[in-house]
């Protein structure tokens, strides 16, 4: 499920699902709500998010890595 092993990352990892998931069950029973300026809105935030997820999981992987000793 995630590449961090802590507890509070894991607790972290389960709320981002839950949380993700929230949002993604409001859209779908408020698509009239979203319309496509706002959708577009969401995909590059959404984009952005992965951006920065995929950078920070490749310290963190670097950092393990160094903890190791290479």
């Amino acid at each position: 499920m995630t590449v961090l092993k802590g507890d509070l990352a894991i607790q972290q990892s389960r709320a981002l699902i839950r949380t993700f998931r929230a949002m993604k069950d409001y859209i779908i029973e408020n698509q009239n709500l979203v319309g496509r300026h706002e959708f577009t809105q969401l995909q590059l935030v959404v984009s952005k998010n992965k951006d920065i997820e995929l950078r920070s999981r490749k310290k963190l992987n670097e950092i393990d890595e160094q903890g190791r000793g290479n």
